[in-house]
């Protein structure tokens, strides 16, 4: 029994849920992202990423970003991403914080959907990071 207890604490840690999660979806969207915010005693940050594989690429994205809540109640607003040049000469990226310290009103699985009005050619898709915070 003793040898037990230790296994049972060992799969007890593996199974708790991570701090964050990643999300890519490629193409040129809209890209539909589902964020589990059930936790009441967390709030949430997130953040945007992507990569334009063209030299000529604009500086930034408009951005029209739609949440969606477990009630189906929705806001939507629009952002700006700033693009920079990436690892080539052929390409920008982005990574840049979106939201921080989120608590939603309502707990339980939500939509964020990101569209892009004007694509650029060479986007390569749309990533979402969650970060849980307690």
């Amino acid at each position: 029994m003793k040898r037990l207890l230790p296994i049972l604490l060992l799969l007890a840690v593996a199974c708790t849920r991570p701090a964050s999660t990643e999300t890519f979806i490629r193409g040129n969207g809209p890209y539909a992202f589902t964020v589990d915010m059930a936790d009441s005693t967390a709030a949430y940050d997130f953040d945007l990423y992507t990569r334009v594989d063209r030299s000529d690429s604009p500086s930034q994205l408009l951005l029209d970003i739609t949440w969606k809540a477990p009630s189906d109640s929705t806001f939507t607003e629009s952002v700006y991403l700033p693009l920079t040049r990436g690892a080539s000469f052929f390409s920008r990226d982005a990574y840049a914080p979106y939201r921080a310290g989120v608590v939603p009103e309502e707990n339980g699985v939500w939509t964020v959907t990101v569209a892009v009005p004007n694509p650029p050619e060479g986007l390569c898709g749309m990533g979402l990071v969650v970060k849980s915070i307690k």
